[in-house]
């Protein structure tokens, strides 16, 4: 592991970087043990963002228009845990989760052979003057292995019921694959991809423009994955289900390059993640983005209306579990493309 320190202004970010020599990414403790930066071997697969967007959360006010998307840089954002949607005159788009900064003195690293393994607690911070959450994270790369997993255990700190809205925003877009543009590989029918926000239609809803394309204003697109089947019978995918907690239903949802030979991919258990939101836009640096999350991204009072919002209990522990990885060859990508439309 190597610890590299960055500055925003008068204050300090670290940026964690560990591996298993087939995967590689950066965790930064300080935006809610956020992953920055996910490489599959030497290969960028996340988004190039500029530094200059890395932000310290005390440097980003929420409270301002559109200052949720002050310090917009990693590659998988934590969404939540009391609000993914619709903002109100309180909530933010993505709740305040990647904007929580966990305890320095309390990051673990071990390696042991099989894995190596980052662990971090964080109080979300929440739009109140005292956490209503507490959060655990531990980001797993197993030895030799082409995935990495996040797992977050979530705690009520209160003594009340309160929402329990998580996602991740993930971006797998990076340049040096995704140069002359691609596709998503999702495991839903097109007519079934509902378009949001007053955004203009498009030919292909799953179409990835190359980059040198504009794609603005962003397009955003909610649907319902299907369940896939055969996703752990890939080789690389070896250990994976084991890690993805006690769990029986899996979706995958990829970003496939143009030559259709190398494909980035998110897994999830839909136990625990059922919903989905895709965005795109290209204006300078390219977003396509895939968006695991529990809810459809509404008003909480819209989702509690709809019987979607999840609650936690006083005190009581929620979980959540994410595999990020990579594939190549056209052999690899044409079965993930085969299973996943299948599935619909």
């Amino acid at each position: 592991m190597k610890i590299i320190t960055h500055t925003d202004g008068d204050k300090s970010l670290h940026e964690y970087q560990l591996g298993n020599r087939v995967m590689s990414f950066t965790v930064i403790p300080e935006r809610g043990m956020d992953i920055g930066d996910i490489y599959y071997r030497e290969e960028k697969i996340s988004w190039d963002k500029d530094r200059s967007s890395l932000k310290h959360p005390d440097n980003v006010d929420l409270k301002a228009d559109g200052g949720w998307n002050s310090g917009f840089y990693c590659a998988v954002s934590s969404l939540g845990p009391e609000v993914f949607g619709t903002p109100d005159e309180v909530r933010t788009p993505h709740g305040t989760g990647a904007y929580s900064m966990a305890d320095i003195s309390g990051i673990r690293f071990t390696e042991d052979g099989e894995k190596a393994e980052i662990f971090g607690a964080l109080y979300i911070k929440g739009y109140e003057e005292k956490p209503s959450y507490y959060k655990e994270v531990t980001v797993t790369a197993p030895k030799g292995r082409s995935y990495i997993v996040r797992t977050e255990c979530f705690t009520n700190l209160t003594d009340e019921r309160i929402p329990f809205d998580a996602g991740f925003h993930i971006q797998l877009c990076g340049r040096s694959f995704m140069e002359e543009g691609g596709s998503y590989l999702l495991p839903v029918r097109d007519d079934r991809m509902l378009l949001r926000d007053s955004a203009p239609s498009e030919k292909d809803k799953k179409e990835i423009y190359p980059a040198n394309a504009i794609c603005s204003p962003i397009r955003c697109y909610q649907y319902i994955p299907e369940e896939v089947e055969g996703i752990f019978e890939l080789e690389e995918m070896e250990g994976l289900k084991e890690l993805l907690g006690d769990n029986k239903h899996f979706t995958i949802e990829c970003v496939v390059n143009k030559a259709m030979d190398k494909a980035a991919f998110i897994i999830r258990p839909l136990e625990e993640l059922p919903r989905s939101l895709m965005c795109k836009c290209a204006e300078g640096t390219a977003m396509y983005a895939i968006e695991p999350c529990m809810t459809r991204p509404n008003s909480i009072r819209q989702k509690e209306i709809d019987g979607e919002l999840r609650w936690l209990e006083g005190g009581e522990k929620g979980l959540i579990h994410l595999a990020v990885g990579f594939v190549e060859g056209k052999d690899k990508v044409g079965y993930l493309k085969k299973i996943i439309e299948k599935a619909y």
